[in-house]
């Protein structure tokens, strides 16, 4: 099967906003602030009408796997438990970047704020500057 055959509409629900942010905030403190961020960056990216469904399958790929707790290494796992999910939406947000928006970036801090108190957009800017940079690249590359 082709991915530009792949019907998007059937894995809709799954992703509902209040499902899925109530799914992440739930995870969130023990994933870690930098892999619910990019969580949050392909959330927004997937309900977005724009982005391609070729990236919204990778997009719901990725996404499922983080929310699923037994995967290739348990969440329950201290400390490691979620480097797989993170090696998992890094990989996806590398693949789609160039449908990244600054919008989809700016809606993804307004949540980190509103979830984490202590959270400073700081803290994701090292992250940021490696998301836009590949993004550049892919544009480049065209």
């Amino acid at each position: 099967m082709e991915l530009k055959n792949i019907e998007t509409a059937k894995y809709i629900n799954a992703f509902k906003e209040s499902k899925f942010m109530n799914a992440l905030f739930k995870m969130a403190k023990k994933a870690g602030e930098k892999v619910v961020y990019v969580a949050l960056l392909l959330f927004f990216m997937y309900i977005d009408e724009e982005t391609p469904s070729k990236a919204k399958v990778a997009i719901a790929g990725a996404l499922g796997y983080l929310l699923v707790p037994m995967d290739l290494i348990p969440d329950f796992i201290p400390v490691v438990g979620f480097a797989d999910d993170f090696s998992v939406v890094f990989a996806a947000i590398g693949y789609v970047s160039v449908c990244l928006k600054q919008e989809h970036k700016e809606l993804a801090l307004q949540k980190m704020e509103n979830w984490f108190e202590d959270f400073e957009r700081s803290e994701v800017e090292g992250l940021n500057d490696l998301i836009f940079r590949k993004k550049e690249e892919a544009e480049e590359a065209k």
